[in-house]
């Protein structure tokens, strides 16, 4: 028998109904949990496309720098100045210059082409050029991509570099057996720790120099008169550690008899000698905690400074007569700082020559001049020079100082100068020279 619907208990028919009513709502969740599964997978893929894009990118990228560093590389690989006499084949610096256009590079396993180009401009005031190197492509998508490589090239003789294949030679520059270069050159060595050096051959007075500090440690007499080429460490073991260190002054004096002097080949000869340290006051320049001067309006502030003559004991070897065949006239002294500030300060002047502005009177110059560079910021008479560019005077020392050089001219003749360091005209060394003796007024 079949029973109507409408004889179903009202329950039942409400309970069908909602049945139905729940399958429709589950079809709309999974289509619209569908559609958003469609997007996020659209965005997935557009995800991935960047990321395969950007790591192609990186790769192009790194690609290109290695090919801008190859470009420099090449660049800086030149073997000779200029290509004149030049053998064939050699790369020259004058053959850094711009490139027109630019020279496809394409690598191998690489999906795009390189354009390789560089710019070439002189440096302002020295023998070097300014190089940018460009790389120039188009990534996956077409879009153009670029990296720039600048740096600076001297145009340095590359035959200079073989110097750093030789050994220095001995000189009062360079030192061997890893030494202190305030040590003379000619000093023996006797042990890793100490040298002797005879500061006056026709003296028995032998001077131990610590090999780490170049101070002198100690003050022997060599009674036996050994020869400083055979001495040894016993020779100086009771000697070796006096009881107050001294530091070396030296320094060798030349002489100029031309009009006007000649300070770079003086070719004068040397006349009867001495020298000495005095005190006094002078004006030296305030420092600030830099150990820079300091200024006020353009001008250096300066001090009275009174310097208190150190105990020192000097040897020369200049000619006991005068004229002399002697070209010139080196010497030595030890000079002993305070025990207590391990500093000393003073003048070092020549004596025993007569003092003048006439012909038949000298006058004493200085080689000095800014060697390390600072001099911006220093006057022009040099008042404020380190102690090791051999000032006026030598102001709180505190160390050895050599090459300490002076120029006897003529007293009517004023103190040369000479061209400032330019190795593009080949001068190496700055010959300048100042007064000394008499001493300049202000």
């Amino acid at each position: 028998m079949i029973e109507s619907t409408m004889a179903m208990p009202l329950a039942s028919r409400l309970a069908r109904r909602a049945s139905r009513r729940q399958r429709g709502v589950t079809l709309i969740e999974a289509l619209v949990a569908l559609l958003v599964m469609s997007f996020g997978m659209l965005a997935l893929v557009g995800l991935m496309s960047n990321l395969r894009r950007g790591a192609d990118l990186a790769k192009q990228r790194s690609e290109a720098m290695r090919i801008a560093r190859a470009e420099l590389a090449n660049l800086r690989d030149f073997s000779v100045l200029t290509s004149a006499g030049a053998p064939a084949g050699a790369k020259a610096y004058a053959g850094i210059t711009n490139q027109a256009a630019a020279t496809p590079v394409t690598p191998v396993d690489a999906n795009t082409t390189y354009n390789v180009q560089r710019f070439v401009s002189a440096v302002p005031g020295g023998p070097a050029v300014q190089v940018r190197v460009s790389v120039t492509w188009n990534d996956r998508a077409g879009d153009p991509q670029f990296i720039n490589l600048d740096t600076v090239i001297a145009g340095v003789d590359p035959l200079f570099s073989a110097a750093l294949g030789f050994a220095p030679p001995a000189g009062p520059i360079t030192q061997p057996s890893a030494r202190s270069p305030l040590i003379p050159a000619g000093a023996k060595q006797l042990d890793g720790k100490i040298s002797a050096f005879y500061p006056d051959r026709s003296s028995n007075v032998i001077w131990v120099f610590n090999n780490i500090t170049g101070v002198i440690t100690g003050v022997c007499i060599n009674a036996a008169g050994t020869l400083q080429s055979a001495l040894t460490a016993a020779d100086v073991e009771a000697c070796k550690n006096g009881t107050r260190a001294g530091y070396l002054l030296s320094g060798v004096i030349r002489f100029s008899n031309t009009n006007p002097p000649n300070p770079t080949a003086p070719g004068g000869t040397a006349i009867p000698l001495g020298l000495g340290i005095v005190d006094g006051s002078y004006a030296l320049p305030r420092l600030n905690a830099q150990g820079a001067p300091v200024m006020n309006g353009g001008s250096m502030v300066l001090d009275t400074f009174t310097a208190t003559a150190p105990t020192f004991d000097c040897f020369e070897d200049s000619p006991s007569a005068s004229p002399s065949a002697q070209p010139f006239v080196t010497y030595n002294c030890i000079v002993y700082p305070d025990t207590t500030t391990k500093i000393w300060s003073g003048k070092l002047e020549l004596t025993r020559i007569s003092l003048g502005t006439t012909a038949a009177e000298y006058r004493v110059c200085r080689y000095s001049a800014d060697y390390n560079g600072n001099g911006s910021i220093y006057t022009s008479d040099w008042k404020a020079l380190e102690n090791e560019e051999h000032p006026a005077v030598y102001g709180r020392v505190t160390g050895s100082l050599v090459r300490q050089n002076f120029l006897v001219v003529r007293g009517d003749l004023d103190c040369p100068t000479a061209p400032a360091v330019d190795p593009n005209n080949s001068v190496f060394a700055d010959y300048s020279t100042v007064q000394s003796q008499p001493t300049p007024g202000p």
